[in-house]
């Protein structure tokens, strides 16, 4: 079990510190340092010290030394493992991390064309993943078996003995309800609502199961590893089959009163256009989904998959680049209002749409400028997402480790109140 604080500051009150002090010698602001370090790399995995620093507003000075004695004291070490997410989103390289954490977790994304499962260690290094073709219109009974085969897939290669397993986080393309934790009702999985997503998934798999949108998970990667990692407030745009919005402020993914926060592809934009999944008529995400566009360049190119109209698009094919340039636009525009309202520093896109790059990203940026206040956006950049089409897939193991330490902190808490064994109260 990954550390809390409470467990930190009790096992380490008899350690020695630097120059033989103990962390029962320590000021509190000393201890709380080191404990909230312990706690961040259990929670995000490997940090830079200058990352930590900026964190805890610490000046990197003091940031190494504390890091140098709990090196000492074998609690944390140096991490240059190029399998972690952090390496593949071009992280500085001297990290370091808690030292051989227990445990592992397990990832699912649905996604809206991929089904992705991963599982990583207690420091998030994926450790084997497996990928196979997901169609979100399929029957919840059916999506489960699919990502429970996958999910045993992995672990037999893996060789992981499945009691280590801590938590399973899993990642659909629709908003999930904060009071059930299951989806909510609005959902475009329209065949899904109703069914027990977690726990139809926690018997198959005999492991704790924990649920979140997509978009809200890739928004959570890219804060820990990728482009977010140092921006107050941040915008994660995915475009794919549907359209989604991760919101971040201060480290934090703004999930709304009741979940449903960040459901950018369900604004309507033509009250008299084409029905969408969700029940209503002209939604963004009817317009602009890869699906959509595909259908779109359908008139002069025949019928072609989303995957085909994104490869025409890279190559520079006049209309499949047009239909992207205007699906950019479409955005941007409500990416605009958006700047207006939460004042971001960052608009990150991810999603099978950017793979088009320039293409999409340079029209959205046009218009975002032209659609919101100039102060709103004369700073903000807009860039690709770091961790790429595996920002949802890392989000579902960071959120997997997020749920399984607040379960155990939970355990801890009611087990408090009780009297130890063999002892009276």
């Amino acid at each position: 079990m990954v550390l809390c604080r409470f467990d930190i500051l009790c096992a380490y009150v008899s350690k020695p510190w630097k120059h033989g002090r103990t962390v029962a010698s320590m000021t509190p602001s000393q201890a709380r340092l080191r404990a909230n370090i312990l706690d961040v790399l259990g929670a995000s995995g490997p940090q830079s010290r200058a990352e930590l620093a900026r964190r805890f507003g610490v000046s990197r000075s003091t940031m190494s030394g504390v890091i140098a004695a709990l090196s000492d004291e074998k609690l944390i070490e140096e991490d240059a493992d190029a399998a972690s997410p952090a390496a593949r989103a071009g992280r500085p390289g001297t990290r370091v991390a808690l030292v051989a954490p227990k445990g592992y977790f397990v990832g699912i994304d649905f996604g809206r064309i991929f089904i992705k499962a991963a599982i990583s260690d207690a420091n998030y290094r994926i450790i084997e993943q497996v990928s196979s073709d997901f169609d979100i219109d399929v029957p919840a009974d059916q999506a489960l078996d699919l990502a429970a085969a996958n999910v045993e897939k992995i672990i037999a290669a893996s060789k992981v003995d499945r009691s280590q397993i801590r938590a399973v986080g899993i990642g659909v393309p629709g908003p999930v309800d904060a009071a059930t934790g299951e989806l909510h009702a609005g959902s475009i999985l329209a065949r899904w609502v109703g069914t027990d997503v977690t726990g139809g998934l926690s018997q198959r798999l005999g492991l704790p199961v924990y649920m979140d949108n997509d978009a809200n998970l890739g928004a959570l990667a890219e804060s820990v590893y990728g482009a977010a990692r140092e921006a107050q407030v941040a915008l994660y745009v995915l475009l794919s089959v549907g359209v989604g919005l991760g919101i971040v402020i201060n480290g934090q993914v703004f999930r709304g009163a009741g979940g449903i926060a960040g459901e950018l592809g369900h604004i309507v934009v033509d009250e008299h256009g084409a029905v969408c999944r969700c029940g209503s008529r002209g939604c963004l995400e009817a317009i602009v989904s890869v699906n959509a566009l595909a259908k779109a360049l359908s008139v002069s190119h025949g019928n072609i998959s989303s995957d085909e109209m994104l490869r025409r698009a890279v190559k520079g094919d006049v209309g499949a680049s047009r239909i992207v340039a205007d699906a950019g636009a479409l955005v941007g525009r409500y990416v605009g209002h958006l700047c207006s309202y939460f004042n971001p520093e960052l608009v990150i896109v991810g999603g099978e749409l950017m793979r088009t790059g320039d293409s999409l990203l340079v029209p959205l940026r046009d218009t975002m400028r032209r659609f919101s206040i100039a102060r709103a956006t004369e700073n903000v950049r807009v860039v690709p997402a770091s961790l790429g089409e595996q920002a949802e897939l890392v989000g579902t193991l960071l959120f997997a480790g997020e749920r399984a330490r607040a379960a155990e902190a939970q355990r801890l808490t009611a087990g408090a109140g009780q009297p130890m064994e063999g002892h009276a109260s």
